[in-house]
């Protein structure tokens, strides 16, 4: 292998750990985990395209796991979770009698609000020490990455798919 991409390889994953030890001593001030945090905003997201109020309005466990991109067990996981400290409850949907829908209470609300809060003011800050234009940057960067790594992951199972069948 290459020495400079060995080198950039070493790099990228000291940053990755750096930024991991660093999200868990940031996240001491928060009340929500970042999976708790994303699952709730995914439910409040799902709230609003469908024009019904944030609180107790409910979301099926499929769409969570879907929209999340997580297994349902994962998402099982995360609700039960919330539902011991009293953020969300969940109640069968009257749709779907095997479905279980996802409710946030109010409680639950208010503490998203408070993270949410923090959450902004910690990308303001750091905004301000490293400009808002590298940082904004920085998170186009980290979604192209993403895309492209799950398009090579894409492919190479494709690639293995056929050399398994052919």
């Amino acid at each position: 292998m290459d020495q400079k991409l060995e080198e950039n390889m070493q790099k990228m994953l000291n940053a990755h750990k750096e930024l991991k030890q660093a999200l868990r001593s940031h996240q001491s001030r928060h009340q929500l985990r970042f999976g708790e945090f994303g699952t709730m905003a995914c439910i409040f997201e799902v709230a609003q395209s469908s024009g019904k109020p944030f609180v107790d309005t409910g979301v099926p466990m499929k769409t969570l796991a879907d929209e999340l991109n997580r297994t349902p067990a994962m998402v099982t996981k995360l609700i039960t979770g919330l539902e011991e400290r009293g953020l969300v409850r969940r109640e069968l949907s009257t749709d779907d009698r095997r479905g279980v829908k996802v409710c946030v209470t109010q409680k639950g609300y208010d503490v998203w609000q408070s993270d949410h809060i923090l959450y902004h003011q910690t990308i303001e800050a750091i905004g301000e020490k490293m400009g808002m234009d590298r940082l904004m940057l920085l998170f186009d960067l980290a979604e192209e990455f993403v895309r492209f790594n799950k398009e090579v992951i894409c492919d190479t199972d494709k690639k293995d798919k056929e050399s398994n069948n052919g």
